[in-house]
């Protein structure tokens, strides 16, 4: 993550949007399916975390965030990882798909 965006979002929310990449990555293992982005703003305009690159994208045209647009979106992106809603999106995701043994 750029150092600009991680001394917005905080070392700890950083630290946290690496370690989604980590279960993201552990997903696509674990069930054989391809995660690329996860969802840290679905209201209006969706904005991901890209798994492959770390960056945070405009979902519709895959475009990283600059500085400016990042910061006016970190309060909704910092809401939306302290309550725990990504994490949720991640994981209603994986009920989708049959796992080992299913």
């Amino acid at each position: 993550m750029d150092r600009a965006f991680r001394e917005i979002l905080g070392n700890e929310l950083a630290n946290y949007l690496e370690l989604m990449r980590a279960k993201m990555a552990f997903a696509e293992e674990l069930y054989g399916i391809k995660i690329n982005y996860v969802p840290l703003i679905t209201e209006g305009e969706i904005v991901v975390l890209d798994k492959n690159d770390g960056k945070i994208k405009w979902l519709k045209t895959k475009r990283p965030l600059t500085v400016e647009e990042f910061k006016v979106l970190a309060d909704k992106i910092k809401e939306n990882l302290e309550s725990g809603y990504v994490e949720m999106l991640l994981a209603m995701n994986m009920s989708c798909v049959n796992g080992p043994g299913e």
